[in-house]
């Protein structure tokens, strides 16, 4: 209890209104940045200030803190999110559609498993004289492959925190997998497999 009311005692006033308001927006640090110190008006002052502040030490604590408590007391909603988030991750366009010379075809939802069924974002049909169309849209899989490997702590936010090579226990700068990702197998460093071997001519 002494080392909670310490920690307490270097939180503000001002810094526990900015944490209550940024769980109550859904970690929008911005918006409870600017209902925290609204002396400030400018949404890009207050998207930098906000953004050093969940960085430092004892805000961040109490940030991780809340959180923990929230798993703890809800770990059964926990591991739903994570299972919902998994569907979406691994989701593969062929379970929902056929493609080829003859066109796209979407397969009935009927018999479809509730897992499958996790990862659309969007079924819509546009009927007008002239025929129909359809729309047909998955939920995001870079965003939920991302939140995955921060749940299990695979990525850090900052490469500085993990130094140069982001080997520290495991961890990697999200924005550098990305990176590597859309640098294909041009030249460079992957980040799991370090220095990429030279190409050959065949």
């Amino acid at each position: 209890m002494k080392n909670t009311n310490n920690k307490m005692k270097k939180l503000t006033q001002k810094m526990l209104l900015f944490i209550d308001k940024y769980f109550e927006l859904n970690f929008n640090g911005t918006e409870a940045y600017l209902q925290a110190y609204p002396a400030v008006r400018k949404r890009a002052t207050a998207k930098v200030n906000a953004s050093r502040l969940l960085t430092n030490a004892n805000v961040k604590a109490e940030v991780e803190s809340r959180q923990k408590e929230a798993r703890e007391v809800s770990k059964e909603l926990v591991d739903q999110i994570r299972e919902e988030l998994s569907y979406v991750a691994f989701s593969r366009i062929t379970n929902y559609l056929t493609f080829g010379p003859g066109g796209v075809i979407l397969k009935s939802s009927i018999g479809m498993t509730p897992e499958i069924e996790a990862a659309i974002d969007e079924v819509s049909e546009n009927v007008t004289q002239a025929g129909s169309s359809v729309k047909f849209k998955l939920s995001p899989k870079l965003k939920a492959l991302e939140l995955l490997m921060r749940h299990y702590g695979l990525i850090t936010e900052k490469t500085e925190d993990v130094g140069k090579g982001g080997n520290q226990e495991g961890m990697v700068d999200f924005g550098q997998i990305m990176a590597d990702i859309a640098a294909g197998y041009k030249p460079g460093k992957l980040w799991n497999y370090g220095d990429m071997a030279p190409e050959t001519e065949e």
